[in-house]
């Protein structure tokens, strides 16, 4: 085989390779993801959390995801805001404007923290340190009755994905824990909204 005809078959592969990879992109769905709050969240950690499912679902489901200022503009142009509740006519022509597939709107509906209190807990320290002498042991008490109070972020999610004729296609709610160990001091909502977040788009994954 001569050089320029290997050159002309080495050329014909790379155009393959890059035309298989453009028909591979153009095949991705195009996904619109909306995060509201229906409950008492930050303003900074919901944003924190926009960006977080626009993420993942992009990783989790393999679509191309709207920006967040395509969704802002979107509602802006069509008069038709995600919130607490959409009509259908306005979720067609916010389909229609972002031109999607499918639209994912996620709904934070519980976002609690709860302070417990978890006595065996503050025994195995308090017995731990019981070899200790009296005057040790009392310094320490408090920090055994600090060890026993358990602190848990709970966040709960409302999961829907509309087609862009406004028809439901999929539901779900999740809810996720977040507490570690030192829980008191480190337990985040935003943790286990993540976490929820997750859980939820895995499903979503499914049917889109």
């Amino acid at each position: 085989m001569s050089d320029r005809t290997r050159r002309t078959a080495r050329w014909i592969v790379v155009v393959a390779i890059v035309a298989t990879a453009a028909l591979g992109c153009s095949a991705r769905p195009r996904v619109a993801v909306f995060l509201q709050a229906a409950a008492a969240v930050p303003t900074a950690d919901l944003e924190i959390l926009r960006n977080y499912a626009s993420q993942r679902c992009s990783v989790v489901a393999g679509c191309d995801i709207s920006t967040q200022g395509d969704l802002m503009l979107a509602q802006r142009l069509t008069g038709s805001y995600v919130g607490n509740s959409i009509t259908v006519e306005g979720m067609r022509r916010l389909a229609a404007a972002l031109n999607v597939d499918h639209v994912v709107i996620l709904r934070i509906v519980q976002w609690d923290s709860q302070i417990s209190y978890r006595p065996e807990r503050s025994l195995v320290l308090l017995g731990a340190t019981s070899f200790l002498d009296t005057t040790l042991q009392i310094l320490v008490s408090p920090l055994g009755l600090l060890f026993g109070i358990d602190k848990t972020a709970t966040v709960g999610l409302f999961v829907s994905v509309f087609s862009p004729a406004g028809d439901v296609e999929f539901t779900t709610s999740v809810t996720r824990e977040d507490r570690p160990l030192f829980s008191l001091l480190t337990a985040d909502p935003v943790e286990a909204a993540k976490e929820a977040i997750d859980a939820a788009l895995y499903q979503v994954a499914v049917a889109l």
